[in-house]
């Protein structure tokens, strides 16, 4: 009933919000948008170098001028003059114009009076030279209009650098200056905030990603920290490292906006994506691709930057309808919190409408404040995610719990310690992958001097290879009755092992040994192969039966292979992880290097055999930590 009064509260404060947001009279300043009687006329260099405005009054060149300008025409002109006839001063007893947004010009000019000056032309250093351009430090966009102004042109010559915008980029306001003023502070420090608050949060969840490594937290990583450099590039913040030219901040500026929808819809998408046919995957992929495909275009300059935002602005409106919808989905679905998405969606639609369409003048308002819905947007999505990440957290410590319990299972179906039997000498290396592995072993004594060793490898390795590890060692057990056979023992596990274990396969090698015969028998279904060191004639036999994997196939026989041996014989079984593992130049450690290893550590009579081969397996790969696949070796040294 609680959550029923919050979720209420929030669906009514929303559009609340939204409405305040964008109506203009609860503004703390009052400003009314200078967009009409605006004309226009592109100059060429030399006119713009030696700009008169007395001249410029009797030209008849000059066009209506329909802010924002945009052409689809090649972007070949770099100097536009934009003039307004001052007619009214509206009762401000000392009017001002406040540019909004991008813009680019030399001289604002008021009459004869020059009002300000953005950029400076300074002398060039040769008669034929170029005159180089610098920044007016003391430059603030508010352009205060004395009472001589009236019934007067005024003027602003306007130039575009590079792939710079010409001319307004949106309507200027008219208004009282101290007002404009405090619009500049408010939206400065607004978009600073704004700036800092994502780079501290993206911060904050790269640490989380380093703790937990998820997707989705790698995914905020960079959808905060490209929205913190796209909001400081419009509070002036990168302007602390240079002044001569604002090239390098819209730079930064147009790259973020066009990179923040993409790692927004990649950032929704691990948090609601799934299925093949994800429409919010095949959106930010869309996107990618426009992206580069437009930007190309507008930094070659194919196309204006105008047309290359405008284009942008008119694909991401569908696009935030679309994420309204499903997160509508998600809601409807009820999912947990999922109000929070629509709320977010919603918030970043409404209020960036509003602004695109104040800017293009289809909706006669004055503020702004789509940074606010973006602000909305991510808290939503922030809550949203904190909530999955929380339940993801509770599922993965019972994860863990019950892969402890498996680890304390598997241990215990393991032989604690190699066993001591008269005459052999026996040691065993084990190192899973994971917490719990697929590979497992085991010892038995059969009376009158004979033995079987039994060593085996699940494919895979985790908690699935750990519970068919399980179900192959209770097959080992229930067929004892054949641990003196080892075709018809391999027999039996693999026509228990199709019953259970749904596919994965398992290979195995049993080993069966009668000291007082002197001989040894083998079988093997597709496990690796075994060393065989012969110490009468100093000679290393690799020995590889064949069979089929245990668990694939019902009704499998398997050829059982003899051989004879000698006092101070020794063998070594191993399972794949140890010849697979690969060094940092991707080359595998491999069954040759393997025999080199053994057959240096017999020769050297190493006190532990099991230790200078592991030691030659970690120089040569390199291992500190877990390795790929589980591991396992058996040493048996057969005395004399």
């Amino acid at each position: 009933m609680e959550r029923a009064y919050v979720k209420q509260i929030l669906i009514f404060l929303f559009p609340l919000f939204s409405f305040v947001s964008c109506f203009d009279s609860l503004l703390p300043y009052k400003s009314v948008k200078w967009s009409d009687g605006w004309e226009y006329r592109f100059l060429s260099e030399e006119e713009s170098a030696h700009f008169q405005p007395a001249i410029e009054d009797l030209s008849l060149e000059y066009q209506p001028y329909h802010i924002p300008y945009v052409s689809l025409e090649k972007p070949t002109p770099k100097y536009l003059s934009a003039r307004i006839r001052f007619r009214d001063s509206l009762g401000y007893p000392k009017p001002s114009l406040l540019l909004r947004g991008l813009v680019t010009f030399f001289d604002a000019y008021c009459g004869e009076t020059k009002l300000q000056s953005e950029f400076l032309r300074l002398p060039p250093a040769e008669p034929s030279g170029v005159s180089p351009v610098i920044y007016n430090r003391n430059f603030v966009p508010v352009l205060e209009l004395p009472n001589e102004c009236l019934e007067r042109y005024v003027y602003i010559v306007f130039f575009s650098e590079g792939i710079l915008p010409l001319g307004f980029s949106e309507p200027p306001l008219y208004g009282d200056p101290t007002d404009h003023y405090k619009a500049i502070a408010n939206r400065s420090q607004s978009f600073a905030s704004l700036g800092f608050f994502f780079l501290i949060l993206g911060l904050f969840s790269f640490y989380l990603f380093e703790r937990r490594k998820k997707k989705q937290l790698l995914a905020f990583t960079w959808f905060s920290s490209i929205s913190g450099i796209h909001f400081l590039s419009q509070s002036g913040f990168f302007g602390l490292f240079y002044y001569d030219t604002i090239l390098p901040s819209f730079i930064i500026f147009i790259l973020t906006l066009f990179l923040i929808p993409i790692s927004c819809l990649y950032f929704f998408d691990q948090l609601v994506g799934s299925g093949r046919w994800n429409v919010i995957r095949m959106l930010w992929q869309f996107h990618v691709l426009f992206s580069i495909v437009i930007l190309t275009l507008a930094f070659t300059e194919t196309i204006s930057m105008s047309v290359a935002i405008l284009t942008f602005i008119w694909l991401c409106l569908p696009t935030l309808i679309i994420q309204i919808i499903v997160a509508w989905a998600q809601m409807v679905a009820k999912k947990p919190k999922a109000v929070l998405l629509v709320i977010g969606a919603s918030a970043l639609f409404i209020l960036n409408a509003h602004d695109i369409l104040s800017s293009l003048g289809i909706l006669d308002s004055v503020p702004r404040s789509s940074h606010w819905g973006f602000f909305i947007f991510v808290v939503c999505l922030t809550l949203y995610g904190e909530n999955l990440f929380r339940n993801s957290e509770i599922k993965y410590g019972t994860l863990q719990k019950e892969i402890v319990t498996a680890a304390r299972i598997q241990n215990a179906i393991l032989p604690p310690s190699p066993p001591r039997w008269e005459k052999m000498n026996i040691s065993v290396y084990y190192q899973p992958s994971h917490e719990v592995g697929g590979d497992f072993y085991d010892f038995q004594a059969l009376g009158g001097k004979k033995f079987g060793i039994l060593i085996a490898d699940v494919v895979g390795h985790g908690l699935g290879a750990s519970i068919i590890a399980s179900l192959s060692k209770f097959a080992f057990f229930q067929a004892y009755k054949h641990w003196a056979n080892p075709s018809f023992l391999l027999s039996a596990m693999n026509e228990d092992l199709v019953k259970k274990s749904f596919g994965r396969f398992t290979t195995a090698t049993y080993f069966y040994i009668d000291l007082e015969s002197g001989k040894f028998m083998v079988s093997s279904a597709g496990h690796p192969s075994f060393f065989h060191w012969k110490a009468g004639t100093k000679e290393l036999v690799e020995i590889k039966p064949k069979g089929k994997p245990l668990g694939i196939l019902p009704g499998l026989t398997y050829a059982e292979e003899e051989y004879t041996f000698q006092p101070e014989d020794q063998f070594l079984f191993y399972t794949d992880g140890l010849t697979e593992e690969e060094n940092e130049d991707r080359l595998e450690y491999g069954e040759k290097r393997l025999a080199k290893s053994f057959i240096e550590t017999i020769a050297k009579q190493s006190i532990d055999p099991m230790a200078k081969v592991l030691e030659n397996f970690h120089y040569f790969t390199g291992l500190s930590g877990s390795p790929h696949d589980d591991i396992t070796i058996i040493h048996l040294h057969i005395k004399a």
